[in-house]
C-alpha cells in the first residue's frame, strides 16, 4: 500500500502514527513543511520518501505531488497513491484536492462544506431533530446587533470555518459587539452563549463507518478561557453516558465518517447533548496519548491495523480516567516536587509544551491516570491551587 501522509511533522505525537504503518508495510510517502533533517530519526526512517513545500501554496503543493509521484515509480511502485490522510484539520481541504486529483477515495470536494462551515453543521444538527444553540451566520451589522437583542447578553461570535478557539469572542455588551463586527472579514456566527459543561464523544471509524473505538471528554473550562488564561484542565472519562452515545452515533453517517478519527464537541445541560461542531480527525495535542493511557493499549497501532486490514484491534474498557493539566506562568502553591512526592504514583507523563501549544495548553503539561474520578479531581485541585 501506498500512504501519502499530508504533515508528518506536525503534530509531533502523530509520528506514531506512520512509524505504525511502516511496521505493518506500508509505504508511507511525506508531505509537509519542516526540514527533513530537523525530524526524529524514527520518523524519518519511517517515511518512503519525503518532499518539502509550502502547503499554503497550492502551486508549490502540485509540484511536490509531482516529484512523489516520480521517486514513486522510479522506485517500481507504479500508479497513484492508494489513500490519503493529515490527521489535522489544518489540511482537510488539501487532502480533498489530491483526492479529487487523483481519483483517491476519501473526503472530496463536495464533502468539506458540511465537515468545515459550522453554519451547515448547524443545519444539519437541526434537521436531524437535535436542539443546537440559537443564532444564526452574520449577513450584515444591523441583522446581528437586531438579533442580539434578541438572544441576550453575552454572546459569542466565532468563525463559519475556524480550529479550535481561533478567531471567537464572547461579548459581554453592545459597544463590544460593535466593535467587533466592524473588525470582522471573513464569514462569521453570533450565537447565544450556553453555561454548561463542555464534552466529547470521540472515537475511530472503519471503512464501512462503524465506530471501532469510543471515547469521551469532559473539560474544566472550554478552550477559549484556556486561551484567554485560564488554568488548563479536562479528562478521558471512564464512562461515556447513553444519551451522548446514542447521539454520537448518529452524527457518524449523517457526516459519512468513514476510515476517520472523530471529535465531536456538547453542550451538555441536564440530560441534553447540544452539538457545538463536528471535527474529522483526532483530538488535538496529547489528547490520543491520554486515549492510551486510559485503556493501556495503543491507538496509532490500532489505526494502522485499520488502515491494513480493514479491522482495529484495541482495548474497549477504560481502566483509568486519564486528566490533563497544563501550567502556565503563574504563581502556584505546590512546586514540582512536592506534586510527584504527592502523586507521582499516578503520573503518567510530565514534560514542556511546544510553545504553540503554550497559549492554550500550558507551559507544562502532567498527565495523570486513576481508577477514581475523585483522585482525578484532587489531584487537579492540588496542581493548580495558586498562591492568593
Amino acid at each position: 500500500m501506498d500512504f501519502l501522509y499530508i504533515s508528518p511533522e506536525f503534530p509531533p505525537n502523530y509520528a506514531h502514527f506512520i512509524e505504525q504503518l511502516h511496521s505493518l508495510g506500508v509505504r508511507v510517502w511525506g508531505l509537509g513543511e519542516a526540514d527533513f533533517y530537523f525530524m526524529p530519526e524514527s520518523l524519518r526512517s519511517a517515511l518512503t520518501w519525503y518532499v518539502r513545500a509550502d502547503l499554503n501554496n497550492v502551486d508549490a503543493v502540485h509540484h511536490a505531488l509531482d516529484e512523489l509521484l516520480r521517486q514513486k515509480n522510479a522506485c517500481g511502485h507504479e500508479g497513484n497513491f492508494d489513500l490519503v490522510e493529515s490527521h489535522n484539520e489544518q489540511w482537510l481541504t488539501l487532502e480533498a484536492m489530491i483526492n479529487e486529483k487523483y481519483g483517491i477515495d476519501g473526503i472530496k470536494n463536495q464533502d468539506l462544506p458540511r465537515l468545515k462551515k459550522k453554519s451547515i453543521m448547524k443545519q444539519l444538527f437541526k434537521d436531524l431533530g437535535l436542539p443546537v444553540a440559537r443564532g444564526e451566520r452574520i449577513v450584515d451589522i444591523k441583522t446581528a446587533m437586531d438579533l442580539a437583542d434578541t438572544l441576550g447578553y453575552p454572546l459569542i461570535l466565532k468563525p463559519d470555518e475556524g480550529v479550535g478557539a481561533g478567531g471567537i469572542y464572547k461579548v459581554d455588551n453592545k459597544s463590544q459587539l460593535k466593535s467587533y463586527l466592524s473588525q470582522i472579514k471573513e464569514d462569521y456566527l453570533i450565537e447565544e452563549f450556553i453555561e454548561g459543561d463542555i464534552v466529547t464523544y470521540d472515537g475511530l471509524t472503519d471503512y464501512e463507518g462503524n465506530v471501532v473505538f469510543e471515547n469521551s471528554l469532559i473539560y474544566g473550562d472550554g478552550v477559549l478561557e484556556y486561551v484567554l488564561g485560564k488554568d488548563t484542565f479536562f479528562y478521558v472519562s471512564r464512562h461515556i453516558p447513553d444519551e451522548l452515545r446514542t447521539v454520537g452515533r448518529k452524527l457518524i453517517p449523517l457526516f459519512d465518517v468513514r476510515r476517520k478519527f472523530f471529535h465531536f464537541e456538547f453542550f451538555k445541560n441536564g440530560e441534553t447533548f447540544i452539538p457545538i461542531e463536528i471535527n474529522c480527525r483526532p483530538p488535538g495535542g496529547a489528547i490520543l496519548d491520554m486515549m492510551n493511557y486510559s485503556i493501556d493499549d495503543n491507538l496509532y497501532r490500532a489505526y494502522a491495523g485499520m488502515i491494513t486490514r480493514g479491522r482495529a484491534a484495541v482495548q474497549a474498557q477504560k481502566k483509568y480516567h486519564c486528566c490533563y493539566i497544563g501550567r502556565k506562568d503563574k504563581h502556584y502553591v505546590h512546586s514540582h516536587d512536592e506534586i510527584i512526592a504527592a502523586f507521582g504514583y499516578c503520573l503518567a507523563e510530565h514534560d514542556l509544551n511546544p510553545p504553540v501549544f503554550r497559549q492554550a495548553m500550558g507551559t507544562e503539561r502532567y498527565i495523570f491516570r486513576s481508577p477514581n474520578e475523585a483522585e482525578i479531581l484532587d489531584i487537579a485541585e492540588f496542581v493548580l491551587k495558586k498562591e492568593p
